[in-house]
């Protein structure tokens, strides 16, 4: 086994197993990730069939991160002087990128799911590139803002990308990550959690936490690091929509009252930073 991808730690402690897939946490830093990591070609077969086509499901998907959307492009607008030219890394169908062009944005996406470029391109029209970061062919400090909507813990190497986020960010460009924070779920439903598949194996590599996080911003040096609960997704499933509105709007208002110092674990978190 390789060193941690976050601080090179050696020692590593076994969290669960989800069918032949196990996931570890370093010792020294806490970040989870998988253990071994699937290969690249793999993972870009994976991810073809990840989006489903159907045009029901894609309306779903819609309405499970319309909130989320809504309440994120406030965020980058309250930390932006004005719109201006937008990313979105691993975009889906395009609903955020197409929200934001109604704010005024210029804006471009990246997705390796031919289904969901296909959507974002021929039936709302927007610009997105089939190649993944790191594009070393795109210039320096060209956008004012870059999103990642629960694609960092997909990545096989987060740092490289957000490294990469950070030379495409011009000077006070805007951040937005949101991931799961997953791990805390598992440990509470440890007895169900390998049938339950909280980790979704292998498409989630890392769960992170607000700490292993802030780290990763801090040591590419993004500065104004904040992490906070904004808004939570609108699953199908009754049961699962009402898990959400209960877990999601408390750890809204415990984050709110808090001032980011109280944030529930369990519950999907929001990062933003400065360039």
């Amino acid at each position: 086994m390789s060193g941690c991808l976050l601080c090179g730690g050696r020692q590593f402690r076994p969290v669960i197993c989800e069918g032949k897939w196990q996931y570890v946490r370093c010792s020294h830093c806490g970040l989870v990730f998988l253990s071994p990591q699937p290969a690249a070609a793999f993972l870009h077969e994976h991810y073809q069939d990840y989006l489903p086509a159907d045009p029901e499901a894609v309306e779903a998907w819609r309405r499970l991160a319309a909130q989320v959307f809504a309440k994120s492009a406030l965020l980058i607008q309250r930390s932006s002087r004005a719109p201006g030219r937008l990313l979105d890394v691993g975009c889906g169908y395009g609903f955020f990128l197409e929200q934001m062009a109604r704010c005024g944005w210029k804006v471009e996406g990246v997705e390796i799911s031919a289904t969901g470029r296909g959507y974002a391109g021929n039936v709302l029209g927007l610009k997105v590139s089939s190649r993944p970061l790191p594009r070393p062919d795109w210039p320096d400090a060209c956008y004012d803002a870059i999103t990642l909507f629960y694609v960092i813990e997909h990545l096989p190497d987060p740092v490289a990308v957000l490294r990469e986020a950070f030379r495409l960010l011009r000077p006070g460009g805007v951040l937005l990550l949101r991931w799961p924070h997953t791990t805390p779920i598992v440990t509470i439903l440890k007895p169900w959690a390998q049938q339950l598949k909280l980790y979704q194996a292998p498409s989630h590599l890392f769960d992170f936490c607000p700490q292993t996080i802030y780290n990763m911003l801090d040591q590419l040096g993004f500065r104004q690091i904040r992490t906070t609960v904004c808004g939570w997704t609108r699953p199908a499933a009754k049961g699962a929509r009402l898990a959400a509105l209960i877990f999601g709007g408390l750890g809204e208002k415990l984050a709110s009252i808090s001032r980011d110092r109280l944030l529930l674990p369990g519950v999907s978190k929001t990062t933003v930073a400065l360039r």
